[in-house]
C-alpha cells in the first residue's frame, strides 16, 4: 500500500489540479474569445465558469464515491454497466490521442520565438520528453512541484488583471448583438477551459482522504473561476487602445504591471502551464487504461505505481500524431476539434451517471441542467466528429458480448 505521506494533500492536489485546469485555456482563450465576440465574451465566460464549477463539484463528488484509477468510468460500470464504463473509457481515451498533442504545440509555440529554424513538431516532441520525465516521478513530487508553479501563474494573473481594473474610471459597457450560431460556438470554443475535471478520479487512490478531495475540488473550482472572469474582465473594461483591441493579445494583459519583461514571462508561464496539463490528462488517462486490463503491457505498472505501459501507448501515439502535424497533415485546430468532441461525449455520460446514483438534490437537478447544455454544445461540433462518437457507442455497445466483458 502506498506512504501517506507520499500521497496528495489539499495543497499538493490544488496544484495538480488548479495550472492544468487553467493550462493551455487561460493563455489562448480569452484574447481568442474577446476577438470573436467583443464584449459579449464576458457573458459568455461567467456563463462557462458556472458550469464549470457544477461540473467539478459532480465529478469530484463521483470521484470520492467510487475510488479507483479508473476514475468517473467506476461509477458508470456501477450505474450503468460495463459496456457503458468501456464507452465512456474510449471518449475520454479518444480525447486524450488528440489534446495533449494540441497543448505540445501551443507550448512550440510559446518556445518557437528562440528556435525559429525549428518546425513546432519538432519543438513540441521535445516538451513532451520533458512531461514524460516528470510523469514517472512520484505523484507527490508532481503535486508539490505544481503548486508552486500554479501559486505563481495564479498570482500573476490575478496582480495584473486586478490592477488594470483598478484604473478603470467607469464600468459603463455596450453589448453588440451576437446570433445564435456565436452563442453556440463561443460555449464550444470555451468548453476547453473546464476540460480536466473528469480525470481528477484517476488520481483518487492517490489522495490521503476524501475530505481532501472534497477541499481540494471546491477550493481549485473557485480559483480557477476567479481568474478567468477576471482576466475577461480586464480585458472588456480595461483602457487598452483601439490597435490592441483589434487584435487582442494576453501580453497586454501583463504590460501595465511587468513592462517590458512582459513577453518573457507569458511564455514561461505558457510552457509550464501547458506541461501542467500533459500531466494531468496523460497521467489520468494512464491510469484509466491500465485499470481497464485491456492487455498485460498495457496494465504495466512501476514499483512507484506509474502505469508505464499505458504510458507508453500513448506516448508512441503522440509521436506518431505529431508526425502527421510535421507534414502538414493535421494542425491544430483539427486536434482541439476532436478532442473537445470526445471530452464532451465523455462528460455528457458522466452526467448521465450522476443523475443515476445521486439523490434529488443541488447535485442531480445541476446534472439534468448541465446534461442539456452539453448535448446542445456537442450539437455545434462537426459531422465527422459526431459520427465518429456514433460509431463507438454502436461499436461498444452492440460489438462487444457480454460474456467476454469482465464483471
Amino acid at each position: 500500500m502506498k506512504n501517506d505521506n507520499k500521497k496528495l494533500n489539499s495543497f499538493t492536489l490544488s496544484g495538480l489540479i488548479i495550472g492544468p485546469i487553467l493550462g493551455s485555456g487561460i493563455i489562448l482563450l480569452p484574447p481568442l474569445l474577446y476577438n470573436n465576440i467583443q464584449n459579449n465574451s464576458l457573458f459568455i465566460w461567467i456563463g462557462i465558469c458556472i458550469f464549470g464549477f457544477m461540473f467539478a463539484l459532480i465529478f469530484g463528488k463521483l470521484a470520492i464515491l467510487y475510488k479507483g484509477d479508473g476514475g468517473v468510468s467506476l461509477a458508470t460500470k456501477e450505474a450503468l454497466g460495463k459496456k457503458w464504463q468501456l464507452l465512456t473509457s474510449f471518449y475520454l481515451i479518444f480525447a486524450v490521442l488528440f489534446g495533449p498533442v494540441a497543448v505540445l504545440l501551443i507550448a512550440a509555440e510559446f518556445l518557437k520565438i528562440y528556435f525559429p529554424l525549428i518546425n513546432v513538431a519538432i519543438i513540441g516532441f521535445c516538451v513532451y520528453i520533458i512531461t514524460y520525465i516528470l510523469l514517472i516521478k512520484e505523484i507527490d513530487f508532481i503535486g508539490k512541484l505544481m503548486l508552486i508553479v500554479t501559486s505563481i501563474s495564479s498570482i500573476i494573473f490575478l496582480v495584473s488583471s486586478l490592477n488594470i481594473l483598478n484604473d478603470v474610471k467607469s464600468f459603463d459597457i455596450v453589448f453588440p448583438s451576437i446570433a445564435y450560431k456565436e452563442v453556440g460556438y463561443s460555449f464550444l470554443l470555451t468548453f476547453w477551459a473546464i476540460v480536466g475535471w473528469e480525470v481528477i478520479g484517476n488520481y483518487s487512490t492517490d489522495v490521503k482522504d476524501s475530505k481532501t478531495l472534497t477541499k481540494a475540488v471546491i477550493f481549485s473550482a473557485i480559483v480557477v473561476s476567479v481568474i478567468y472572469v477576471l482576466i475577461s474582465s480586464a480585458i472588456v473594461f480595461g483602457n487598452f487602445s483601439a490597435n490592441q483591441l483589434s487584435n487582442f493579445n494576453l501580453v497586454y494583459l501583463l504590460e501595465p504591471t511587468f513592462g517590458n519583461i512582459s513577453s518573457i514571462i507569458l511564455n514561461i508561464i505558457a510552457v509550464v502551464l501547458c506541461i501542467g496539463t500533459l500531466i494531468l490528462f496523460v497521467g489520468g488517462v494512464a491510469r484509466l487504461i491500465s485499470s481497464l486490463n485491456l492487455s498485460s503491457y498495457s496494465s504495466k505498472k512501476t514499483k512507484l505505481n506509474i502505469p508505464i505501459g499505458a504510458l507508453n501507448i500513448l506516448s508512441v501515439n503522440y509521436i506518431f500524431v505529431l508526425t502527421l502535424v510535421y507534414f502538414e497533415i493535421l494542425n491544430i485546430s483539427d486536434l482541439v476539434t476532436f478532442a473537445d468532441g470526445f471530452f464532451i461525449a465523455n462528460a455528457i455520460i458522466g452526467l448521465i451517471t450522476a443523475i443515476k446514483i445521486f439523490e434529488n438534490g443541488y447535485l442531480k437537478y445541476s446534472s439534468y441542467l448541465l446534461l442539456l447544455i452539453f448535448f446542445i454544445i456537442l450539437l455545434n461540433t462537426n459531422i465527422f466528429i459526431l459520427s465518429v462518437i456514433v460509431l463507438l457507442f454502436l461499436f461498444t455497445y452492440f460489438g462487444y458480448n457480454s460474456k467476454n466483458i469482465n464483471k
